[in-house]
């Protein structure tokens, strides 16, 4: 069969996976059909590991084919589950991962809908990503929170923004299904000198996530500390604050947070945060979990850089004063499909001096700002996404403006300026990259009657001049 032929023949098989997962959608809620999707996705994937070290005594996929073959696959798929050993050993917590399966599906159009997607996906040559394109197909699809998964290519830009080293100690205090520590690690494995993946952490006060988390880190062959069980880390901080690189994605402008008077009466670093909006709640937890040169990247709405509201002026203020925010991002509008809020990407440090751990370039009293809201692109005709030329241009001035690499740093027009905390608090402490970031003014597109005018004048003159050329020739002849 021709490379074309092949291609197509697999594609074609991809198209049932997805529509058996469609057909399941329509049987229970989506959540319910994508949670059992990516426990079956998860055990594909253990194919691929065990042929690459069969020691671990996992279960193995062709025991779910033939176990669901004649039955439905509820019952099979939690057994299995059962026997896999997760990142942490001792795992704790409930979680749909065992006997939770069998009620998730309760009726039996659905399990044999389960069932069909077993057998369909087991044509599939495993080197596909499934899992991936699982958790990024529900987020696209049917996803409404979006601490749950950030897009790969947020994950990998702030990633690339941070440049995590072999020997960080990284935490994602949020980590959701934990995009963020694959993508640190897969930054890290890249570079030409690394021998291992760093020190990876991830916490999370949702136990299905940090499950889905723990399955996630096994088909990328990472190990991670994803805790005993569900961490707070809003409310209830971290005990320890040692943390070298700390990526996050928490949600949005979260107004109902149980402001308690244990939170009112915290010593907070840089004010007390408003009780309307954990934004800068957020912030000041994980500034708390870096070490003396630590540094962190959060996505924030784009709200928590500009609002007017004296709490939230005030914590800027502060965070400047201490000389912590190092750069500020504004990624495009809509490209996160759970809401139309538009985001900035923080990047934090506590040293800004040149050092191993932030670059050759020294930055106090500076903060870069980059206007990225024009980068996006559509793909499926639909969907805006962060393009990848957007994101490379991120990264390669992010990286310049620090001296990491061989590229020299200059503003540039309507994309990035670095500027003086003089000047910022001159502005009341907005730190919105527009502010400072001048726009280039494009220049207005000529309509067709403007276009076709000016073509006509051109034939006018040229037809004048040749009545001239004409009338000179006769008066000689």
């Amino acid at each position: 069969m021709s490379g074309t032929r092949a291609a197509a023949a697999e594609g074609h098989r991809l198209t049932k996976v997805w529509d058996a997962v469609d057909g399941l959608t329509g049987l229970v809620s989506p959540l319910v059909a994508y949670h059992l999707a990516l426990r079956v996705f998860f055990l594909h994937g253990l194919r691929k590991l065990q042929e690459a070290d069969p020691a671990p005594s996992w279960p193995t996929w062709e025991s779910l084919v033939a176990r669901a073959g004649g039955q439905g696959a509820r019952q099979p798929l939690a057994q299995l589950l059962s026997e896999v050993r997760l990142p942490e050993e001792n795992l704790q917590g409930r979680s749909r991962s065992t006997e939770d399966i069998v009620s998730l599906s309760p009726s039996p159009a659905a399990d044999q809908q389960l069932r069909a997607l077993v057998l369909a996906l087991d044509s599939v040559d495993e080197s596909h990503n499934l899992f991936e394109d699982c958790l990024e197909r529900f987020s696209t699809r049917h996803g409404v929170r979006g601490e749950y998964y950030t897009p790969r290519a947020i994950t990998q830009l702030m990633a690339s923004m941070l440049a995590p080293l072999e020997t960080d100690r990284i935490l994602d205090p949020v980590c959701g299904s934990g995009g963020f520590l694959v993508a640190a690690a897969q930054q890290v494995t890249a570079g030409p000198t690394a021998r291992r993946p760093p020190v990876l952490h991830g916490l999370d006060v949702n136990n299905e996530a940090r499950h889905v988390a723990a399955m996630r880190l096994v088909l990328h062959g990472l190990d991670a500390d994803i805790g005993l069980g569900p961490v707070d880390t809003l409310h209830d901080g971290l005990v320890h604050s040692s943390f070298d690189v700390v990526f996050a994605n928490p949600p949005f402008n979260m107004s109902n947070w149980a402001y308690n008077d244990k939170l009112r009466n915290y010593p907070w670093s840089y004010g007390p945060p408003p009780k309307g909006n954990a934004n800068f709640t957020w912030l000041q937890r994980i500034l708390e979990t870096l070490n003396a040169t630590g540094r962190a990247g959060v996505l924030l709405a784009a709200g928590a850089a500009t609002g007017s509201r004296v709490g939230e002026r005030l914590v800027r203020q502060r965070l400047l004063e201490d000389d912590v925010v190092a750069a500020i991002v504004a990624l495009p509008s809509k490209i996160f499909r759970h809401t139309k809020t538009t985001a900035c990407i923080w990047l934090l440090s506590k040293d800004k001096s040149a050092n191993p751990h932030w670059g050759r370039n020294p930055r106090q009293e500076h903060v870069l700002f980059i206007d990225a809201g024009r980068t996006a692109e559509r793909v499926d005709g639909r969907q805006r996404v962060l393009s990848r030329a957007g994101a490379d241009r991120v990264h390669r001035t992010v990286s310049a403006w620090r001296g990491i690499g061989t590229d020299a740093y200059e503003d540039q027009e309507g994309w990035c300026r670095s500027v003086t905390l003089e000047e910022i608090a001159a502005r009341n402490y907005d730190l919105l990259p527009t502010r400072y970031v001048k726009t280039i003014a494009p220049r207005p597109q000529p309509t067709e009657i403007e276009t076709l005018t000016r073509e006509l004048y051109g034939h006018f003159n040229q037809a004048t001049q040749l009545e001239r050329r004409l009338r000179e020739l006769l008066k000689k002849g």
